[in-house]
């Protein structure tokens, strides 16, 4: 779908197509009612057709429009027009980041940090404002000012693409699957941490030039997310500082709990690594990359390390799985088997023939504490991955159930008894849900669940608002000033011909009265006089009958003034006072301005028909023209006799009417066609 040449919203008037994206086509647009030209993103056909993501995409845009900041590209408006929904944006004339590292192979120490801190930045003003982005990469990242400002962009729609990405993993999520945070692979819960993931990803790529992991498909892409480590980003370039290596590892920890925990913490680190970038602030590399899974020291261990420091016991089997937790090669792995199967060979008798009793009972109560406390994490494990059964014989809930309109406090109590942890995130204002009712829940009704945890998104009711006076303003803007205090206008238009068209005359709910969001308000426009709209043609050119008749036939009034250009051809219309395409009322006065040009042609005069036979004196000849009815003697001299014939010169456009005067006497009258 095409809407260049188009205008939405009866404002936007589409200029250009400057982008596409998997979701939504970009355009270049001029905004007719503030004068200005803004970037209006659409959504596809495709997604536009399903009806709860069209609705969450609204509620997320309008969000994201409530956000300033200097690093976050401002939304103006959001709307639809027949099915068209769009979002109208700041309009950015600049590179994106991916294009800029693309086109420079790296960033230098100072670009990198300058411009993480501008997006951490952005994202902590989002964060703040409980709107999670979703979708930080490069390609979001807009640069002005000679590439050294830089604009996070896609507010409101990364939100909504997250589960559809992440679930089909397809050509549209080719280049965001390579800045996806682990548990966004996994299709598991998202929040600001995530974001700082990604963000940990595009410092990488910055810093060294290149992505962190990257596979032939995206499927392999994501699983490297999950499962490995990245390079350190001083191996792939050694000027990196050990501040920002740090940083950047510990923004792309796969366990969110070693990541850190809030942009304002990033921030904080950033700011310390522009300011001393040799400084050791963080963990050190190995403690941030390795993110193995610890081992937590069970009961007795302790004791069994110190007896074999004294040679007098060794430590049970179970140590080297203990032990094969921190390497992470197999040789290694191999390598630490064999010589815990030595171990265990040599000390073999010191467990099966101990020295005396009363070191026989202590090792004997030791070794059943250790079982005791395996088999408690065995039960925990079970319980933990497999269906707990509970007291009654019920089993507990592995898919989510549908929480969507239910009340909080009870759904929350009625699934804690089976195990399921109902999470309150956040409380909202809805107009659709009552006090208390669930809007969303973080996990989609019939979905596995990954653990026993759902969080939702409880409603706190209709947000109360007041109305605002309208009468005398344009429908236009009273259109979007109800649409920010999120009330719906109902507009009626009558004829009114005291009021300009588009002009509020009243409105049924006064100014000051207490509504709540999304209440319906009716408002009265006037559409104009009643008058039916003509287009004025253009008829310059034409002549001035042509010019008549093509105006009168519109009904049309019109009036002609005469003006002479030598330049141009006589009879045609210089100008019209309506301009061509303006819409006019019927009986509009349209005035005409028509080229005309003297004509000049000689008559002859014969003087002696006019005086007596015989007559042999001095006469006056005059000779008075009059030409569109104003008259000018052109003629005036003494003729002698015998008397001649006189050429007189006359100049007009279409007509003249000559006076013959022979002594101031009439004489006679004479028409003269030009």
């Amino acid at each position: 779908m095409d809407l260049v040449g188009k205008e939405l919203g009866n404002r936007y008037e589409i200029l250009e197509k400057i982008g596409e994206g998997g979701m939504a086509t970009v355009y270049r647009a001029k905004c007719r009612l503030l004068n200005r030209y803004v970037a209006v993103k659409v959504l596809k056909d495709e997604y536009s057709k399903d009806t709860l993501f069209v609705k969450r995409f609204k509620i997320e845009a309008q969000s994201a429009a409530s956000l300033t900041h200097p690093n976050i590209v401002s939304v103006y408006d959001v709307g639809e027009d027949n099915g068209v929904n769009y979002i109208v944006m700041e309009l950015l004339e600049g590179d994106t980041l991916k294009d800029y590292i693309e086109r420079k192979g790296k960033l230098s120490v100072d670009e990198t940090i300058n411009l993480s801190i501008q997006i951490a930045s952005a994202l902590e003003a989002a964060h703040k404002a409980k709107i999670v982005h979703r979708d930080i990469k490069p390609q979001n990242i807009v640069l002005t000012r000679n590439m050294t400002q830089a604009k996070v962009t896609d507010f409101g729609i990364a939100k909504m693409s997250s589960t559809a990405t992440i679930t089909t993993l397809g050509s549209s999520t080719i280049g965001s699957v390579h800045y996806f945070s682990p548990e966004h692979a996994k299709g598991g819960y998202t929040d600001e941490k995530s974001d700082i993931y990604s963000l940990g990803i595009v410092m990488y790529e910055m810093a060294t030039g290149k992505l962190p992991f990257n596979a032939e498909s995206p499927v392999s892409v994501a699983l490297k997310q999950i499962q490995e480590n990245p390079k350190m980003p001083q191996e792939l370039n050694p000027e990196i500082p050990n501040s920002l290596n740090n940083i950047i590892l510990k923004a792309m920890a796969k366990n969110t709990t070693d990541r850190y925990q809030s942009a304002t913490e990033l921030l904080d680190d950033l700011t310390s690594a522009k300011l001393n970038p040799d400084q050791k602030f963080l963990k050190s590399n190995s403690d941030i990359s390795t993110s193995a899974t610890q081992v937590i020291p069970i009961v007795g261990m302790r004791d069994f390390e110190e007896r074999k420091e004294n040679n007098t016991e060794t430590a049970v089997p179970s140590r080297k799985l203990s032990r094969r937790a921190n390497y992470a090669d197999e040789e290694n792995i191999k390598e630490i088997d064999t010589k815990e199967d030595k171990l265990e060979d040599d000390n073999k008798d010191i467990f099966d023939k101990p020295k005396n009793k009363k070191k026989n009972k202590k090792l004997m109560f030791t070794l059943i504490g250790i079982g005791i406390v395996c088999i408690g994490i065995i039960i925990g494990l079970i319980v933990n991955l497999v269906l707990k059964v509970k007291d009654d014989g019920k089993t507990t809930i592995t898919e989510a159930p549908d929480l969507i309109g239910k009340v909080y406090e009870e759904v929350k109590d009625e699934y804690e008894e089976q195990g399921l942890v109902i999470a309150l995130e956040k409380y909202e204002y809805s107009s659709e849900y009552e006090d208390g009712q669930i809007i969303s829940q973080s996990i989609e009704k019939g979905k596995t669940l990954p653990s026993n945890r759902i969080s939702v998104v409880v409603s706190k009711g209709a947000k109360e608002v007041e109305m605002i006076n309208v009468v005398g303003k344009d429908y236009t803007v009273v259109k979007y000033d109800l649409e920010a205090l999120e009330l719906v206008p109902e507009f009626e238009f009558k004829v009114d011909s005291k009021v300009a068209e588009n002009i509020i005359i009243s409105q049924e709910v006064e100014a000051g009265t207490k509504l709540k969001a999304g209440d319906t308000v009716k408002i009265i426009v006037s559409s104009g006089n009643g008058k039916k709209k003509v287009i004025v043609p253009n008829v310059l050119t034409m002549t001035e009958s042509e010019a008549k008749s093509t105006l009168q036939d519109l009904n049309l009034k019109v009036s002609v003034t005469y003006s002479e250009d030598s330049n141009k051809s006589n009879g045609i219309v210089l100008s019209q006072s309506k301009k061509q395409n303006e819409e006019v009322d019927e009986g509009t006065l349209i005035e005409l301005t028509v080229n005309r040009l003297q004509k000049s042609k000689v008559v002859t005069i014969p003087v002696a028909s006019y005086v007596a036979e015989g007559e042999e004196k001095d006469v006056t000849l005059k000779v008075v023209a009059k030409v569109e009815g104003v008259s000018n003697t052109i003629y005036e001299r003494k003729v002698s006799a015998p008397y001649n014939s006189v050429d007189v010169s006359v100049n007009g456009y279409t007509t003249a009417t000559l006076s013959i005067y022979i002594d101031g006497v009439l004489k006679n009258t004479q028409n003269v066609t030009f």
